[in-house]
């Protein structure tokens, strides 16, 4: 065989071999998703929506976050370990609003797009985009349907969830807004942080109902670990203080759900939990393949659920919102 028909052969062998190899299909984008922890079921929730995202736009979502919700250092780690492994896209919900702004910026530098949702950060220079309910405007609502319970008068108790959340800080700071328009109305505890953890919600509530107890009217807990916390020690501790107080808190929960329906609560504020999983991670999809529409601020709206209105179909499917295990 002369050199050209050699080499017409190896040429021929070549073109048959790159026809018979299929393409390889394109790398799923490489989304991590971190809240601020995943024991509550608000986070299941979230997770639920962040999944669903996953399976509709056909992505690699991871969903983990601190084992202890409020552990910013553990949550810094976890953002530093998706920039080194190099993920297309974090979203965020910040443990603490000023300490993890550092490694979104780490983030950023590092070529990795920065989704924040549930609660942003003091500084939101730089992000994707910002997907949250209006939390002053839930503590607003929280405000005025406590003060109607009480026909504008009465002593109430704040009792207050964890430094440096921004989400439940602005709940707090709207409902005490709020609620200083009613002046017949007073607050006996504003200052008090339960903690990160229900148990220290309980721990807490424990220590204001014995103090405050026989005077109290009414309650406002900003979250589902105060909100939970606070509601086992009124039935279980101090079942005559429960009789008289009006209760409003904030999220959902089995046991919350069902406060409400046995009247042993009077209302609390509902976040939409999956929307805002879903929101996150399909605005940073839009975000990663340059796609039209991503909007700087993603709200997702609040509803209050009182005893009267269980029955209605958008109450009930945020009180009751699907769950990931």
């Amino acid at each position: 065989m002369n050199t050209r028909t050699g080499i017409g052969t190896l040429l021929s062998l070549l073109f048959v071999a790159l026809i018979g190899c299929e393409p390889a299909p394109p790398a799923k984008l490489r989304i991590a998703v971190i809240p601020k922890g995943e024991s509550h079921e608000f986070w299941k929730s979230v997770r639920a929506g962040a999944m669903k995202a996953a399976k509709d736009f056909d992505l690699d979502v991871t969903f983990k976050g601190p084992a202890r919700e409020g552990s910013t250092n553990d949550q810094i780690a976890m953002v530093q370990n998706k920039i080194a492994d190099g993920v297309d896209g974090i979203c965020l919900a910040p443990v603490d609003a000023v300490a993890l702004r550092e490694s979104v910026d780490q983030a950023i530098a590092a070529g990795i797009p920065v989704v924040i949702f549930d609660s942003g950060l003091a500084d939101q220079n730089g992000i994707v985009s910002f997907v949250a309910t209006n939390n002053y405007k839930g503590g607003e609502r929280a405000a005025d349907h406590l003060a109607k319970l009480l026909e504008g008068k009465g002593n109430v108790i704040l009792m207050r969830y964890n430094p440096g959340s921004q989400s439940t800080e602005q709940r707090e700071q709207g409902f005490l807004d709020k609620i200083a328009k009613y002046k017949e109305i007073k607050m006996l505890v504003q200052d008090k942080n339960a903690g990160p953890d229900e148990a220290g919600a309980v721990k807490l509530a424990e220590n204001l109902l014995d103090t405050y107890g026989q005077q109290a009217d009414g309650i406002f807990c900003p979250n589902q670990s105060t909100t939970s916390g606070m509601l086992t020690v009124l039935v279980e501790r101090f079942p005559q203080v429960a009789k008289k107080v009006k209760f409003v808190g904030f999220d959902s929960g089995t046991n919350i759900a069902k406060a409400l329906e046995d009247g042993k609560m009077q209302g609390t504020i509902l976040q939409d939990p999956v929307s805002m999983g879903y929101m996150a991670v399909e605005t940073m999809k839009q975000q990663l393949r340059h796609e039209a529409g991503v909007k700087k601020d993603n709200p997702v709206p609040e509803e209050l659920a009182t005893p009267e209105n269980l029955k209605d179909q958008k109450i009930h499917n945020l009180l009751y919102p699907a769950v990931a295990e």
